[in-house]
C-alpha cells in the first residue's frame, strides 16, 4: 500500500489530501458485503452512497477536515466532497470490483468459452445435374 496525494483548495488555500492507494482483501470485501445485496442474484442492489462513504472513511489519512469521521465527510461543501471523490474513485472504481464478484459467480470467459469452432454444412441436393 502506498500513499497517493493530490491538492484541493480549501478556504482560500491549498491543502493536500492523502489517501491509501490500496485495501486489504478483508477490508474491500466488507465494504462490498454492505454495499452490494445479492440476495436476489437477477436482481442485485448497490447502494453507491453507502460504497463511496465506506471507501472514504477506510482510505483517507491526511485531509484539512477530520479523517475517518462519516460526519466530517458529510458536512464537506459538495465542491469539495465531488474534487475529493472523484480522485479517490479513480483508484477505486465500484465497476472493477462488481466485475470481480461478478466473475467469481460466473466464471471468466475464457474459462467459460469452449474452443470448439463452428463450421456450417450444407445438404447435398438431390436435384441432380440436368443434362
Amino acid at each position: 500500500m502506498a500513499l497517493k496525494s493530490f491538492e484541493i483548495d480549501w478556504e482560500g488555500r491549498k491543502e493536500i489530501i492523502e489517501y491509501e492507494d490500496d485495501l486489504t482483501f478483508g477490508e474491500l470485501e466488507a465494504i462490498l458485503a454492505n454495499a452490494i445485496d445479492v440476495t436476489d442474484i437477477t436482481k442485485p442492489k448497490v447502494n453507491i452512497p453507502s460504497y463511496r462513504m465506506a471507501i472514504m472513511l477506510k482510505v483517507l489519512k491526511k485531509a484539512p477536515f477530520k479523517t475517518g469521521d462519516a460526519v466530517a465527510i458529510r458536512n464537506l461543501k459538495s465542491s469539495i466532497a465531488k474534487k475529493v471523490m472523484k480522485e479517490v474513485m479513480k483508484t477505486f472504481p465500484l465497476a472493477k470490483f462488481l466485475e470481480d464478484w461478478v466473475e467469481s459467480f460466473t466464471g471468466s470467459m475464457t474459462e467459460t468459452d469452449s474452443s470448439t469452432t463452428s463450421t456450417t454444412s450444407v445438404p447435398p441436393s438431390s436435384a441432380g445435374t440436368n443434362e
